[in-house]
């Protein structure tokens, strides 16, 4: 079809349009309200879209939460994709380290919402949303590799892998209620699940 048709071969489809507004607006009262006060009307009325359109796209909040936690994720997922794809030759121990690093510091300017966001997700259990799903994978890729290379004792990867979640979970709770710096944090996980894993030299 020719040019003067004014065709459009690059528009973007009217339910990924929805589905932005609707992630903008709810983003937006997630952050002024919490997640826990906010319905589906208020998200419809922010997002300037009909209930029925919302409904197409999403069922419910949780549906919403996991969205935008995984669209507001993907900057720390491609940054730690580059970092391991550059840094192929550093040692597993050191690899596991800066992962947790970069996932701290993408939850600390994010605490007042992406938490909270994140454990709404009620579809989900504990720690298995998406942005944890794709931490732990990345978490046992790396401590598989330690173990094959001898650099840290046979461990039970799996349990500890959950233990490491476990403890990053509560990131919100250990900087907000506790009063802990991110050094303090960072050290004591570095303690606790990496250094004491290392193979003592006899």
């Amino acid at each position: 079809m020719s040019e003067k048709h004014g065709t459009n071969f690059n528009r973007t489809p009217r339910t990924e349009i929805t589905k932005r507004k609707v992630l903008r607006a709810a983003k937006e009262l997630f952050i002024q309200k919490g997640v826990t006060t906010v319905n589906m009307h208020q998200i419809a009325q922010t997002a300037k879209v009909g209930q029925a359109s919302l409904y197409r796209q999403y069922r419910n909040i949780s549906d919403i939460c996991a969205d935008l936690v995984q669209e507001e994720c993907q900057a720390l997922v491609d940054e730690t994709k580059n970092y391991l794809n550059t840094n192929k030759n550093d040692s597993p121990s050191e690899k596991l380290y800066q992962v947790i690093i970069k996932f701290v510091a993408y939850l600390e300017p994010r605490l007042d919402w992406v938490c909270e966001v994140t454990r709404a997700s009620t579809n989900y259990r504990p720690i298995q949303s998406p942005l944890y799903e794709w931490m732990r994978k990345i978490c046992t890729q790396i401590l598989l590799e330690a173990v094959k290379k001898g650099e840290i004792e046979k461990i039970d990867v799996p349990f500890t892998v959950e233990a490491i979640l476990g403890t990053l979970n509560n990131v919100d709770e250990q900087l907000i209620h506790q009063g802990y710096s991110v050094e303090r944090i960072l050290l004591g996980i570095k303690r606790l699940y990496i250094d004491s894993l290392l193979k003592k030299s006899i």
